[in-house]
């Protein structure tokens, strides 16, 4: 990780003085905030900056990156588990598994940015304590606190999911002395993710002013806190001082703690979620802010130049776009097992898969963020022709209704089943509504009963495609007991090719290998090696 704190610590220095050069070589030290955070605007332009990280998450990334230039990160997420698949053969390291190694570029560049996110957020904790006396609002203090908390958990908690023994790193890094870690153990990284969680609560508003549309606020903490500490539960019996009871009932109690009259599915159609007309609406807890001229969220600054305009979200594998045109790339689609899953009267259907002009999918495509209208936001600022590949669509990251499932699960297994059914019906019942026409549809009808696989297939249905859920949740259920991937095949996975270029060990791929980089510049890391497997 020495390299890549180096780097981040760089970078941000250079994003909050407005320079464009990734890898100027500046000396670590902190006189560039002891002088430059002297007003509370100022303040509000560092802590845009952790969200504004995330462009080089989720956008092409054609051109920027400190790691793998014109590379996009997204087959990493998208093609693990069994809801995508990919037409070519390039992305065969994500999707049958085959020689994934520790020099692949995605891997290292998501890992990389994650940790830019930590080391952002421990820059503003500090930094926004040590500039107090600059607030007109005290309030917005512990706002942004909590925004840093969040932020720094959030992270936190996709590198243990990828990686587990990525290092913990709880102080912003000001010198070389200070930029190497070792590999974190157990649940320590999780438990310091859920602790930041639960002080960003006592900090954060309720909700923000029109103005700030879009900002942490205290729901996204506690559904956040929900999915961690199911998390936890879900694999306490791998970890010392698993206690998986007390986390199912600590999710449960987060759960119920969301304020409800802010936060709620009710009113909100299935397909509100995916649209930039109706971003940030009720139902969501975390969006990456994508933008079009910079009218949506003018407290978000463009982290990757100023003259760019939009920060844009990046959709073009599910397009007809020419560059998925060629064998070896390919563009990505829905599997023949999410096709079959669905009820054809079950209106999400719609929304998540359409028709697909190309001989591809059996004539299906994944269509979520580009049905309809909300496909028109796709531009050609990237420069790549006809049907554009950049949108101001805003990737939804965590929303209720997956808050919602995982509690049903917490729900299910401290035995209150019948709660358990109330959280999966109004999911159900809310799909029911998400017509065109606003008639309601007789599918999904309501469950009679609930089991755990009730659960895991409404989950399948409803979070299809977003957010790497769904290899998430297989890896969480294996770790629970409740499924065995050591058991599934090619054809569980629904890869659509031959049976021998499908390569998933059950042993190796439930964890990403640490990145070469990090390997060969942290001898701690070093002396720990390498995942198993890899």
């Amino acid at each position: 990780m020495r390299n890549i704190n180096k780097l981040s610590f760089a970078f941000f220095v250079l994003f909050v003085i407005a320079c464009t050069d990734e890898y100027l070589d500046v000396p670590i030290v902190d006189e560039v905030s002891e002088t430059f955070f002297d007003n509370e605007d100022k303040i509000q332009r560092g802590v845009g900056g952790m969200y504004a990280e995330l462009a080089n998450i989720y956008s092409a990334n054609l051109g920027t990156g400190l790691i793998g230039r014109g590379t996009t990160i997204h087959p990493y997420w998208l093609l693990p588990g069994d809801d995508l698949t990919n037409s070519g053969n390039s992305n065969a390291a994500y999707e049958a598994f085959a020689g994934l190694s520790p020099s692949d570029n995605r891997n290292a560049m998501l890992w990389q940015r994650y940790f830019i996110i930590v080391n952002r957020s421990n820059f503003m904790l500090e930094n926004i304590e040590k500039s107090s006396d600059v607030y007109v609002d005290p309030q917005l203090k512990n706002f942004n606190l909590g925004e840093a908390l969040f932020f720094r958990a959030w992270a936190h908690i996709n590198l243990w999911q990828n990686w587990r023994k990525a290092p913990l790193v709880l102080e912003w890094i000001k010198s070389l002395e200070q930029s190497t870690h070792g590999p974190s153990q157990g649940f320590e990284m999780l438990d310091a993710a859920i602790a930041d969680l639960e002080s960003s609560i006592l900090l954060l508003p309720e909700q923000w002013d029109i103005n700030n549309k879009g900002r942490i606020f205290k729901n996204s903490s506690y559904g956040l806190l929900v999915k961690a500490y199911l998390l936890r539960a879900n694999y306490a019996d791998q970890y010392d001082g698993g206690d998986r009871e007390g986390d199912y009932n600590r999710a449960i109690q987060a759960f119920e703690s969301i304020d409800k009259s802010i936060t709620t599915i009710d009113g909100v159609h299935f397909g509100d979620n995916f649209d930039y007309r109706t971003e940030n609406n009720p139902e969501s807890l975390f969006e990456f802010q994508a933008s079009i001229n910079y009218v949506e969220n003018p407290w978000l600054d463009n982290d990757y130049g100023g003259s760019n305009g939009a920060i844009g979200a990046y959709y073009g594998y599910f397009t007809q776009h020419w560059s998925n045109s060629s064998s070896g790339g390919g563009s990505v689609g829905p599997t023949q097992k999410l096709i079959d899953a669905f009820d054809p009267l079950d209106p999400r259907k719609d929304e998540t898969i359409g028709d697909f002009w190309w001989d591809r999918f059996n004539g299906h495509q994944f269509k979520k963020y580009i049905n309809g209208d909300r496909g028109d936001l796709l531009d050609n600022k990237d420069g790549r022709g006809c049907c554009g590949i950049s949108s101001g669509v805003n990737p939804r990251i965590l929303r209720l209704a997956d808050v919602k499932l995982a509690v049903a699960e917490a729900y299910l297994q401290t035995g209150a089943s019948e709660k358990a059914l109330i959280q999966v019906n109004e999911v159900r019942k809310r799909a029911r509504k998400s017509t065109v026409d606003g008639i309601e549809s007789i599918s999904p009808a309501d469950l009679a009963s609930i089991s755990m696989e009730d659960i895991m297939n409404e989950r399948f249905l409803e979070l299809a495609g977003e957010e790497g859920i769904r290899w998430v949740d297989l890896k969480r259920w294996h770790a629970a007991g409740f499924i065995d991937l050591g058991d599934w095949t090619a054809s569980d996975f629904s890869f659509p090719n031959d049976d021998n270029q499908f390569k998933f060990e059950v042993s190796t791929h439930l964890l990403a290998p640490i990145p070469a980089e990090e390997l060969e510049t942290n001898p701690i890391m070093r002396q720990s090696g390498n995942n198993p497997g890899y």
